[in-house]
């Protein structure tokens, strides 16, 4: 059997559930997380999808102990194609391991699809590297959507627009039939969040409504990023400089620093293993927010809920996935309640939801197998 390699960016994340996280500072969960929580979702999705037997790489180790352990390297990518980094490093990476190598995830970030973003040199020359690697007859690069496809098509390099990788963590086949279900039965005791940014000039106004929304549904606060809300959420005060606490007053509304840590206490968590938040998520009625993978890992647990896309990423992960989305410009012209309304499913979400999935797997499958890569049984009973 090909010996598989697979890299990520999160930082020895098993170790880290294990011997540090019941200890760990806001800062410590964002190195082992690799900035955001939402990570793990998808990292999780590309294993399930791959039957090989994955050997975890990391970038800096030496080439020769690379190719004298794997034969083949998958990376988990996200939103790196864009001015804000530079893959120049990866780029020389891949060139000393010298193996074949198939990306997922990958996707382009800009504030609009209707914009491409300018590229760096060194992500240029990544992509160049990555065609040169591949074994694919087609294609070695799976983006999440179409737009980003056509960000990489416009350098001359193939890539296949199959949606993110989380989307088929659940083996459940009807799934988005299951979710209509499910909410149309619930009382909407419960509406879990899956909090913002508020350091996000465009979306920030939202966070008070969707704070609202944990109030009066006994909902959590979910949080994914910047390490400031986690700074709150663990009460390290010596930690919050002036700046922040000023921003965060705003934002919430609130002006007592007091005040607002004892919100936070009460109403926000974090997860750092996929299994303990799908569990959690699974007490929710409904999700609702602006983070992708807060609201996809609870669609995989069954639960129902809907994003409230604020940028090009978020609506073509929504777009890619089938899975329902409101825009930012029409949720900050709503009220609390009107948002609820406005985000529950149909029949037509539910069925573009499966329809999309389905397609999804299909396409990964045949995605796979191109790449010399084996189909998991977990992926080939969704296609059936």
């Amino acid at each position: 059997m090909k010996r598989i390699g697979i890299i990520d960016n999160l930082n020895n994340i098993e170790q880290f559930v294990i011997y540090q996280f019941s200890q760990a500072s806001a800062q410590d969960v964002m190195t082992a997380t690799g900035g955001n929580t939402g990570n793990i979702a998808f990292v999780h999705g590309v294993r399930k999808l791959i039957g090989n037997q994955l050997t975890r790489i990391g970038w800096g180790w030496e080439a020769s102990v690379v190719r004298q352990k794997v034969d083949h390297l998958i990376i988990c990518c996200a939103n790196q194609l864009g001015e804000h980094v530079d893959l120049g490093g990866w780029a020389d990476r891949l060139e000393a391991f010298g193996l074949p190598v198939t990306l997922f995830g990958i996707g382009a970030q800009a504030d609009s699809m209707n914009v491409m973003p300018t590229l760096p040199p060194g992500t240029i020359r990544f992509l160049q590297v990555v065609k040169k690697l591949s074994i694919a007859s087609d294609s070695n690069i799976a983006s999440r959507g179409e737009y980003s496809a056509k960000v990489i098509n416009s350098q001359d390099v193939n890539a296949n627009p199959l949606g993110c990788p989380s989307l088929h963590a659940s083996p459940v086949k009807n799934l988005g039939e299951q979710i209509l279900l499910r909410q149309n039965q619930s009382d909407f005791n419960k509406i879990t969040v899956a909090a913002g940014n508020p350091w996000h000039g465009k979306s920030a106004p939202l966070e008070k409504k969707l704070c609202e929304i944990v109030d009066k549904y006994h909902g959590e606060y979910i949080l994914q990023h910047p390490v400031s809300m986690v700074q709150y959420m663990y009460g390290e005060r010596d930690a919050i400089a002036e700046n922040v606490r000023q921003r965060f007053s705003e934002v919430y509304g609130i002006d007592d620093f007091e005040e607002l840590l004892s919100w936070y206490r009460k109403n926000a968590s974090l997860y750092v293993e996929v299994g303990s938040w799908m569990l959690a998520l699974k007490r929710s009625d409904f999700i609702l927010g602006p983070r992708y993978h807060g609201v996809a890992l609870g669609l995989q647990a069954g639960v129902p809920g809907t994003v409230i896309a604020i940028d090009s990423r978020t609506t073509e992960l929504c777009q890619g996935t089938g899975i329902k989305y409101m825009q930012l410009e029409d949720t900050i012209r709503m009220n609390a309640e009107e948002i609820i309304q406005e985000s529950k499913w149909t029949e037509e979400d539910a069925m573009l939801f499966d329809n999309r999935r389905r397609v999804a797997a299909i396409g990964y499958t045949e995605f796979l197998t191109l790449n010399g890569l084996e189909p998991s049984d977990h992926l080939n009973k969704l296609t059936n």
